[in-house]
């Protein structure tokens, strides 16, 4: 806090020394020199007043270790959502390529213990019995038996 002190009274006494050369003396070559001069002492001043402070910008243990588990949580969030958005793309498609255009998607995932993610149900729903039962068999088929499928008529 010394330094910054004294770099504070140092600026203060080159502007008041400034402002009274200018006062006294007529505008000529040498009050603007000696101004010039007078501010690259002040600039010299404040970057060494800069440098030499010790600012302390570590983080305690705890609060690194605890921002580092809400980023871990954060981009599994992320990840799971993005897994999602593409199991939900995947279905989309897959009806679409069978004539078929769902009014709602469901897609739900979960983790596995190893922590993959894994697809866990699809729902759909249809506007025609004829959709609902050719959706339910071909989700089925394609998604398998450890997929819940859900498929129904109306909203």
């Amino acid at each position: 806090m010394k330094p910054v002190l004294q770099s504070v009274l140092t600026l203060c006494t080159v502007l008041i020394a400034t402002e009274l050369l200018r006062k006294f003396c007529p505008e000529d070559r040498m009050t603007r020199f000696v101004g010039s001069l007078a501010a690259l002492c002040l600039l010299i001043s404040a970057v060494g007043t800069a440098l030499s402070l010790d600012v302390d910008l570590s983080l305690s243990g705890v609060e690194t270790e605890n921002r580092q588990e809400e980023l871990t949580s954060y981009v599994e969030e992320q990840v799971e959502e993005a897994a999602r958005q593409d199991a939900q793309t995947y279905v989309e498609g897959l009806l679409a390529a069978a004539g078929l255009e769902a009014k709602e998607i469901l897609v739900l995932t979960d983790r596995n213990e190893d922590g993959s993610i894994v697809l866990t149900e699809v729902a759909a729903a249809f506007a025609y019995p004829s959709e609902e039962e050719r959706a339910e068999a071909l989700l089925r088929n394609v998604l398998g038996e450890q997929v819940r499928v859900t498929v129904k008529t109306g909203g």
